[in-house]
């Protein structure tokens, strides 16, 4: 093989450890994000708890205050029946009381009810507020992970580019061309090992004798995906 197919061959590994090192690199910040939703969910359960119980112990403070305007209407009410001179202006005055005892009923029941839910509630903003802080925690120490990561895959990427820009330095230009075309143009691979006396990159199968010269070194470049094939290690003839 000669040495600018050669030099080829390390820079596309260089390449391929550089696609990988972009896409953890990516990958990152999108991990970041979802942490960062899934908290903002947390604290959303945590605010909705929280209005749930204040809305809970505003309806209870007004029940309250409606008992006590109904007991205070009660008392007068019954001074008001001692007072009563004929039996109309009594039946009324007594409908009126049933009225409102059945109205203070009603109010302690529903205060009852409340206080059953005040109870839960305070119990579910407990249990929202710890599962909000503990995943705060959890987020804060993979964010730092994270954060610890991206800092080497930048160190190794400077480290590849640089390699890179030394490797590709010597090769000519007209191949390095042909090899930036082939990868802008999304090819993957640009050089491929001979497969079973095919093309490793299309599966194209190239004449036998072709296939011994490429074997012998020569630089062949496929007809149909304009792959350059090369023997490899793992390389191999036709039905081998």
């Amino acid at each position: 093989m000669k040495d600018d197919l050669k030099k080829l061959l390390l820079m596309q590994d260089i390449d391929s450890r550089i696609d990988r090192a972009t896409a953890e690199m990516d990958e990152i910040p999108r991990e970041k994000l979802i942490h960062e939703r899934e908290l903002e969910s947390q604290k959303a359960d945590y605010e909705k708890e929280k209005r749930k119980l204040e809305e809970i112990k505003e309806f209870s403070a007004n029940c309250y205050e409606n008992k006590e305007a109904s007991e205070k209407m009660l008392a007068e009410f019954k001074n008001k029946l001692l007072q009563m001179k004929t039996n109309a202006e009594y039946s009324a005055m007594t409908e009126q009381i049933e009225f409102v005892k059945k109205k203070i009923s009603d109010l302690d029941i529903e205060i009852l009810e409340k206080m059953y839910e005040e109870e839960q509630g305070e119990q579910d903003l407990v249990d929202a507020k710890k599962i909000w802080e503990r995943n705060t925690k959890r987020a804060e120490k993979r964010q730092d992970i994270l954060d610890g990561q991206l800092e080497v895959l930048k160190e190794n990427m400077d480290k590849l580019m640089t390699e890179r820009r030394d490797i590709s330095s010597g090769i000519g230009k007209r191949l390095l061309d042909k090899y930036e075309q082939l990868r802008g143009a999304g090819r993957g691979l640009v050089v491929v090992g001979l497969q079973k006396g095919a093309c490793g990159g299309c599966l194209t199968n190239i004449p036998p004798q072709t296939a011994v010269e490429i074997s012998q070194g020569t630089t062949f470049v496929c007809p149909i995906c304009g792959r350059f094939v090369v023997w490899k290690d793992d390389s191999s003839m036709a039905g081998v």
